[in-house]
């Protein structure tokens, strides 16, 4: 396959699904800090368009004619990226139900849960913008960052739950936060694993 047309079809493809999981991100984000349940609904929304943005572009890249033999192994490399966008999409989405309990139950957060909470959104809004960086420039330093940094934000909602299980038996945080910060953590970790796949697959392009 062509590295321009490659490049230029990623482009036409990928750019526009990332900009609407960043908006994803940020919806998410601004639902948890001010209990917003218009910003609940925006994701929501945003998860359900994202979804069939992802089928209309893995229809298009079936569509797409080989024009030499290597071109067929590019283009499954797309349709296989945009599957592991999906598992993007479904983390994203995943938010939705402990950000809505903790606005229906108006769930407080200790200041740490708070902290750790927007450090891993930020930190995936970051990893999200330079992923779709690396569409656009190909550049090898920019994934092999993103694959570091993102397994590094694995391994920060892995230990963001085991500092919750302590304060929780310290009285620091309520039985009712618990198990919707977790649930929270469990999103972001599997948002990080799927974003060091992500790297990782964009490393192998022809």
């Amino acid at each position: 396959m062509a590295e321009e047309r490659f490049l230029a079809e990623e482009a036409d493809i990928f750019a526009p699904i990332f900009h609407r999981l960043l908006a994803m991100q940020w919806a998410a984000r601004d639902a948890f800090n001010r209990h917003s349940r218009d910003k609940l609904k925006e994701l929501q929304d945003l998860h359900t368009a994202v979804s069939r943005h992802l089928a209309e572009a893995s229809q298009k890249v079936r569509s797409l004619a080989p024009r030499t033999p290597e071109e067929p192994k590019g283009l499954n490399l797309l349709e296989t990226i945009l599957g592991r966008l999906g598992e993007v999409n479904a983390a994203l989405g995943s938010m939705a139900d402990p950000i809505q309990k903790k606005i229906q139950g108006a769930v407080l957060f200790s200041d740490k849960a708070v902290s750790q909470s927007n450090y891993l959104f930020d930190q995936h809004g970051g990893m999200l913008r330079s992923l779709l960086d690396i569409i656009k420039t190909d550049n090898d330093f920019l994934k092999d960052y993103v694959k570091n940094e993102a397994r590094n934000l694995v391994q920060a909602s892995a230990d963001f739950a085991t500092e919750h299980e302590a304060r929780l038996i310290e009285g620091l945080c309520t039985p009712q936060a618990a198990p919707i910060f977790l649930a929270l953590l469990n999103a972001m970790r599997s948002l990080g694993q799927t974003e060091t796949k992500l790297a990782q697959l964009m490393a192998e392009k022809p």
